[in-house]
C-alpha cells in the first residue's frame, strides 16, 4: 500500500517546497533527491550528475563559434555580426548553452547559414584585392586547398579537391563584372561555408580510439579560442598524437587572451552572471540601478584573476580580495579609489566570493537576506547537491514579524517539511551569510537589534562539518571534497560540450585531485583534462 501523504496546516511545507525546488511526498523524512521528469539521473560521490549524453560524432558549431571560425576561414579583420541574428540555445537546460543538446539544425538554421553564406562570399570576392585578403594567389586549386584546409579543419581529400574545382569552373563561367577568379571563389566559398565539415565539429574516429590530430587541433581551439584553428595549429595537427604533445599545445593556448575570453565566458554561465542586469530594489534606499553594471563586472574581474595568475577553487572560495567600482565602495566601508575598479581586500568578514557584494545582492530581496535562494544557489551551482526538481508558481516568504529574526521566520516556514533538502543542506548554508543584508552589508544585528545567528552543520559528501560563520563554512568547502569535485564537472562539460553523468566518475575525480593539490590552478585542470581520454578519444554515438 502506498504511503499516505500527510496534509501541514498553513501551507507552510507547501511554500517551502516551491521556494526551494524540493519535490516529492510531503511530510518525507528523507526529502527527494530524483531528477527532473524526463531526465536521466545519478549520483556519484555526492555529486548530482543528472543527464542524458549523445555523444554525437557530428556537433554543430555555436553562434559565436561560427563567427569567430569565419574570421579564421576568410582571413577577416574581425569576426562578422550576421550571426546575432541566428536563432539562440534556450538556456537553463543544460548547464551551459554549448552543450550538444542545444544544437540541432531547423529549417531556420540551415536558412540562416545559406544566407549568411552567400553575404559572406559576395563580400570576400566583392574585388580582386578584397579576395586576395582571404588567399593570396589567383590558382583555383591553391586557393581551393587552403581555404578548404581552414574550413573543413583538415585536408581536403583529392576527391574533395576535384569537385570544388568543377564547382569553381562554374562558377567562373557565370556573367557579371567580376574577374573570373573572383567568380569561381565565390561559388566555392558559399558552398564551404554551407557544408557540414565546416558547421560541424566531428569525433569520426572508431569507438575507444584516439581522434585524429585534426580533430584534437578543433576541439582544442573551438573550446579554448571560440573558432577553429588557424593554419599554424593546422600545421601542428598531425603531431597531437600524444597526451603530452596535446597538452603542450593547449599549454600555450591558456596563455592566449582568447582562452581568458572563453574561460569569462565560462564562468559567466556557471554562476549567472547575466541576471545582475535584473537586480531591483524597491525602497532601498542605497541601492541605485547604476550598481548593477558594477556588479557583474567585479564579478567577471575576480574570476578572471583566478583563471590568470593561475588562481584556482580554494581561492575562489577562500580569497578576502575583491575588485570594487566607485559606486561599491560605500557598501563595502570602503573610501573610492576613482572611477574605476580596483583590487581591494575586503576584510576578514568576506570570506570567497560568495561573500561579496554581487553575489549577496543578487541573492536578496530588497533590503533583506534571502536564506533560501543563497543556500539553493550554492548547493546547485558549487557543491552540485541534489535538490530535486525546481516547482513553478513560487509564493512569496511571509514578511518579517517584530521580535523576528530572519533564521527564525525561514526555521518556521520550513520546519514542517522535516525533509533534508531545507533542514540539512538549503538552510545551513543560506543562515551562513544571515550577516550580510539585501544589499550585501555586513551587520551583527537585525530587525531591531536582534543578535544574528550564522552558525550551522552542513553535510558534505566527505560528512558533516559543523562552522561559525560563512567564512568558515567557506574554509570547510575549500579542504573537502565536494566543491572540488563540482567545479571539476561543470568544467568538464563545458569543454566536452555534454552532460556529464555518473561514468564520467574518474575524470572528475582526475580533475578535482589536480584541484586539490599545492596550487590546484584552473589552469592546471584543464591540461590534465585535455590529456585524459575522455577528452582525446571518441566515446561512440549517433552522428
Amino acid at each position: 500500500m502506498p504511503r499516505r501523504r500527510r496534509v501541514l496546516g498553513a501551507g507552510l511545507c507547501v511554500t517551502a517546497l516551491l521556494l526551494a525546488g524540493c519535490t516529492g511526498a510531503l511530510g518525507d523524512p528523507e526529502g527527494s533527491d530524483s531528477p527532473a521528469p524526463g531526465a536521466s539521473g545519478g549520483v556519484a560521490r555526492g555529486i548530482d550528475m543528472p543527464g542524458a549524453p549523445q555523444y554525437h560524432r557530428f556537433v554543430r558549431l555555436t553562434n559565436s563559434q561560427w563567427a569567430s571560425s569565419v574570421q579564421v576561414v576568410l582571413n577577416l579583420a574581425a569576426p562578422p555580426s550576421l550571426s546575432d541574428g541566428f536563432e539562440k540555445p534556450v538556456a537553463g537546460t543544460t548547464d551551459f548553452t554549448n552543450n550538444e543538446h542545444l544544437l540541432s539544425v531547423n529549417q531556420r538554421s540551415w536558412h540562416d547559414y545559406q544566407s549568411a553564406a552567400e553575404a559572406l562570399a559576395e563580400e570576400v570576392t566583392a574585388s580582386d584585392e578584397a579576395l586576395a585578403d582571404v588567399y593570396p594567389g589567383t590558382d583555383a586549386e591553391g586557393f581551393i586547398e587552403a581555404v578548404g584546409r581552414r574550413a573543413y579543419r583538415r585536408p581536403l581529400t583529392d576527391a574533395e579537391v576535384l569537385r570544388y574545382m568543377e564547382l569553381f569552373d562554374t562558377g567562373a563561367a557565370m556573367s557579371g563584372t567580376k574577374s573570373t577568379f573572383a567568380k569561381g571563389a565565390q561559388l566555392v566559398i558559399q558552398t564551404m561555408l554551407q557544408s557540414p565539415h565546416f558547421l560541424y565539429r566531428t569525433e569520426l574516429g572508431e569507438d575507444h580510439k584516439p581522434l585524429d590530430g585534426y580533430e584534437i587541433a578543433a576541439k582544442l581551439s573551438l573550446w579554448l579560442r571560440n573558432a577553429a584553428p588557424d593554419d599554424e595549429l593546422l600545421d601542428k595537427a598531425p603531431t597531437l598524437t600524444t597526451p603530452e604533445a596535446i597538452a603542450a599545445v593547449a599549454a600555450s593556448m591558456l596563455e592566449e587572451p582568447t582562452a581568458e575570453k572563453r574561460m569569462r565566458y565560462f564562468h559567466g554561465e556557471l554562476l549567472h552572471f547575466d541576471r545582475y542586469t535584473t537586480i531591483s530594489k524597491l525602497g532601498v534606499q542605497s541601492y541605485d540601478e547604476s550598481l548593477n553594471a558594477e556588479y557583474e563586472e567585479s564579478a567577471y574581474l575576480f574570476f578572471d584573476k583566478i583563471f590568470k595568475e593561475g588562481l584556482g577553487v580554494n581561492d575562489i572560495l577562500t580569497s578576502t580580495k575583491g575588485f570594487v567600482g566607485p559606486g561599491m565602495a560605500s557598501l563595502y566601508g570602503l573610501s573610492p579609489s576613482g572611477r574605476g575598479f580596483e583590487e581591494r581586500d575586503l576584510g576578514p568578514n568576506r570570506v570567497g566570493f560568495f561573500s561579496q557584494l554581487p553575489y549577496l545582492t543578487l541573492n536578496a530581496l530588497n533590503e533583506e537576506s534571502d536564506s533560501i535562494h543563497r543556500g539553493v544557489s550554492i548547493n546547485l551551482d558549487v557543491l552540485c547537491t541534489p535538490l530535486g526538481a525546481p516547482a513553478p508558481n513560487i509564493p512569496p516568504v511571509p514578511p518579517l514579524q517584530p521580535g523576528q529574526t530572519n533564521r527564525q521566520r525561514i526555521t518556521k516556514l520550513t520546519a514542517a517539511c522535516g525533509g533534508r533538502c531545507h533542514n540539512d543542506l538549503i538552510n545551513p548554508v543560506g543562515f551562513a551569510f544571515e550577516h550580510f543584508d539585501g544589499m550585501g552589508q555586513y551587520r551583527d544585528e537585525e530587525n531591531g537589534g536582534l543578535p544574528i545567528d550564522s552558525s550551522g552543520v552542513y553535510s558534505f559528501s566527505e560528512g558533516a562539518r559543523s562552522f561559525a560563520d560563512a567564512g568558515e563554512l567557506m574554509r570547510h568547502m575549500a579542504e573537502g571534497e565536494q566543491a572540488h569535485l563540482c567545479y571539476a564537472k561543470k568544467l568538464a562539460s563545458f569543454a566536452l560540450q555534454r552532460d556529464v553523468v555518473p561514468s564520467d566518475l574518474p575524470l572528475v575525480e582526475t580533475l578535482a585531485e589536480v584541484s586539490r593539490g599545492a596550487s590546484g590552478s584552473v589552469k592546471e585542470m584543464m591540461l590534465e583534462l585535455v590529456k585524459n581520454e575522455a577528452f582525446r578519444t571518441r566515446v561512440g554515438g549517433p552522428l
